[in-house]
């Protein structure tokens, strides 16, 4: 059996994993997956010939983490999400590693697709989006704890690195008033499992018709509808009519009245982990423009829809 890499040191302790994978699932075949922007080491697993199962493999102190995933795809799965099904999931503590097995879903990424798609078909998917990340939100944690208030040391831990770093970004004083003065409307938020990276590049298509939802493996726990923020700041450079689609079939063509005001205290919230995450990967300019842009296109004085969603509703 071999696996194909390039990745020196872990391929050889990766091919030490396989004999412990074979106990549960059979394969003659593993090929590196080398794009995409997870921490983990992906190799998709072929039997005759046929990509049969994605192994991904992580440190072994995530193991703990990948139990739950597990878990909690295994939970997805069963509720109908069109995720994919977990196979197995392992420890090795002697080469530091851990794993977790999947099946291989077939198909293309959002991002490759949607662009290809006309206005409607945009659309349409976009519904189909919006109704598997209503069935995400459908798990709730076994024991309730005060989200709010983690919430909000977590803005503060993110405030504090942005002065850390002696950086800051276009309106930024502002920003900080809005949520401030909004904040209080998370603690009567309802808390749901969160996939927390719901955008096209993890979404699966075939014949130009979504077929599955990956990556869990930043799951967390909050409002369901924090999700959306990532409209503006992923799926939107990809598809507005998408994002648009995304949205109504998410609420079933009934946004509530109060979804814009959370919904814009969330994209508020949002952007200092943006400057920081910009500013550790090398593009701080980029992001600056990023931010400025994201802000300048949100109503925070009023809090109406933003200008991606009237553009698509006026199409």
């Amino acid at each position: 059996m071999k696996a194909t890499d390039g990745e020196g040191g872990m391929y050889e302790l990766v091919e030490l994993l396989f004999e412990d994978i074979r106990n549960h699932c059979d394969f003659d075949h593993a090929e590196f997956i080398d794009k995409g922007f997870s921490s983990a080491q992906k190799y998709i697993l072929y039997k005759s010939g046929e990509a049969a199962y994605l192994l991904r493999v992580y440190d072994g102190a995530s193991y703990s983490r990948r139990v739950e995933e597990q878990k909690y795809l295994q939970q997805h799965y069963d509720n109908g999400v069109m995720c994919q099904k977990p196979v197995h999931e392992g420890y090795v503590p002697e080469l530091g590693l851990c794993f977790l097995v999947l099946n291989y879903m077939d198909g293309e990424s959002g991002e490759e697709v949607l662009p290809k798609l006309t206005v409607e078909q945009q659309v349409e998917q976009g519904y189909a989006a919006g109704h598997e990340l209503r069935k995400i939100h459908e798990i709730t944690p076994e024991t309730p704890f005060n989200w709010a208030e983690k919430r909000y040391t977590k803005y503060m831990n993110k405030k504090n690195k942005v002065a850390e770093l002696g950086v800051c970004f276009d309106k930024q004083k502002e920003i900080e008033m809005f949520i401030e003065a909004h904040f209080d409307l998370l603690k009567e938020s309802r808390v749901s499992f969160q996939h927390d990276d719901f955008h096209p590049s993890n979404l699966i298509f075939k014949d130009n018709r979504l077929i599955g939802v990956i990556d869990f493996s930043r799951f967390d726990w909050g409002d369901p509808w924090e999700e959306f923020f990532k409209l503006s700041k992923y799926t939107c450079e990809i598809s507005n009519h998408f994002a648009w689609g995304q949205l109504m079939g998410y609420f079933n063509e009934r946004i509530p009245d109060h979804f814009w005001l959370k919904y814009h205290l969330f994209v508020a919230l949002n952007q200092h982990a943006t400057l920081i995450g910009g500013f550790q990967n090398h593009r701080f300019k980029d992001t600056l423009l990023k931010i400025s842009q994201t802000i300048d296109s949100h109503d925070f004085a009023g809090c109406g829809p933003p200008k991606w969603f009237l553009e698509s509703s006026s199409r």
